[in-house]
C-alpha cells in the first residue's frame, strides 16, 4: 500500500475557491475542493503527485496558479516477522535463567 505524503501551502490556495459552509452544529467551516493529479514524470525532488484547488472551467482565472502542494508516495516497509522468519528464529528455554 502507498502513502501520499508531502506538503501544502495555504497561502496559494486562491481565498475565491474557500468556500464558508455553515454546519449543523451551528459551526462555521471553511472547505477547498482539491483533486490530487498524478504527475507524468517524477519531479527533480521525487514527487509523483500533485495538489490543485480544481476550480470549475468558468471559475479559473487566467494566468492564475491553482496547484498549492506536492506529493510523493511513500511505500512503508513490511517489519512484522513472516511466518518462515518465526519458523526459523532460534527457539530458547524459557527455564535457562530461573534462579532456581
Amino acid at each position: 500500500m502507498a502513502i501520499l505524503s508531502g506538503s501544502i501551502c495555504l497561502s496559494e490556495i486562491p481565498r475565491e475557491q474557500m468556500k464558508k459552509v455553515m454546519c449543523k452544529d451551528g459551526v462555521e467551516r471553511i472547505y477547498v475542493n482539491v483533486a490530487v493529479i498524478e504527475r507524468k514524470e517524477k519531479s527533480q525532488f521525487g514527487h509523483t503527485h500533485f495538489i490543485t484547488c480544481a476550480p470549475k472551467k468558468e471559475e479559473r482565472v487566467e494566468g492564475r496558479q491553482y496547484i498549492f502542494g506536492d506529493l510523493k508516495e511513500f511505500v512503508p516497509q513490511n517489519i512484522s516477522p513472516t511466518p518462515e522468519d518465526i519458523n526459523n528464529a532460534p527457539g530458547i528455554d524459557p527455564f535457562e535463567d530461573l534462579p532456581f
